[in-house]
């Protein structure tokens, strides 16, 4: 399982980055923010693919499958990052939609079909199989947000005449986004409170303790760093601003890696 879900947290992680990183235009920050980004994600899109080479037909053939999307959005991911240099506009854009394209398949859609343990809502596989590509694409997107949010926060270092702009932007991001999961996590209870395991015992009650976690430090940490998040920003101290991103980063991300945990070991988007 922990492979998995290193696969998994790279590739939503390298995702979330991407596709958010137009929020702020190319014109705003420079090429040096976009191509730092983007050689990134093309490192660790090699990382996650090698992982799922290295651990072949036991990985199973939905991981293979989107380690296969992987390789395609780490090309095209690829291409992107030198287009920069290029400027051919057309051939930029059309590289990182294909990117992002492949990437969506590869965290939303192939991971998930057939996926042992998997428990349904009702009679209704298709709702199931939606709400866990949405908790997918949200968390990718959550742990983007504010990973460019607090790298960003570095790049006034670099560039001190930049506006506050792009800043406000990916942290107004991180903020709804992480708003939105709370919003997810409650209807995942919800949806699935009545469901037991093979033993009779309640779902949730056996992974109490992580699920504790996950809230507490994923979820009510950040949401609580949110308001000063948006106040430091709002009045221009990047650096505070900056500081407060970085706590919250590091508890994203540990929420985020036990969600995973959660939802491959109940078998329940968490």
């Amino acid at each position: 399982m922990i492979s998995k879900i290193a696969f998994l947290y790279i590739s939503y992680f390298v995702w979330g980055c991407l596709v958010l990183l137009p929020v702020v235009k190319l014109q705003e920050v420079g090429q040096g923010f976009y191509r730092f980004f983007g050689f990134a994600c093309v490192s660790l899109q090699t990382v996650a693919v090698g992982l799922a080479i290295w651990m072949g037909p036991a990985f199973g053939p939905n991981y293979l499958q989107a380690a296969w999307a992987l390789a395609v959005s780490l090309f095209f991911t690829l291409c992107f990052t030198i287009a920069l240099k290029i400027r051919v506009r057309w051939f930029l854009w059309s590289c990182f939609g294909l990117a992002a394209l492949s990437g969506l398949v590869g965290i939303a859609y192939y991971p998930w079909i057939g996926m042992n343990g998997l428990f349904y809502v009702g009679q209704f596989p298709f709702f199931s199989m939606a709400f866990i590509a949405v908790h997918a694409i949200s968390s990718a997107l959550v742990l983007g947000a504010v990973t460019l949010a607090m790298m960003l926060g570095h790049w006034y270092l670099v560039t001190p005449k930049l506006s506050i702009a792009p800043l406000k932007r990916y942290s107004a991001a991180y903020i709804l986004l992480t708003v939105w999961m709370a919003v997810q996590l409650g209807s995942s209870y919800l949806l699935y409170s009545g469901i037991t395991g093979q033993d009779g015992t309640h779902l949730f009650y056996r992974e109490f303790i992580f699920i504790l976690f996950r809230v507490a430090w994923g979820l009510l940490t950040p949401l609580g760093m949110s308001y000063w998040i948006w106040v430091t920003v709002s009045m221009k101290s990047t650096q505070s601003a900056t500081g407060i991103l970085y706590a919250a980063m590091v508890c994203t991300m540990m929420g985020e890696g036990m969600g995973l945990y959660l939802t491959l070991q109940m078998g329940v988007p968490f």
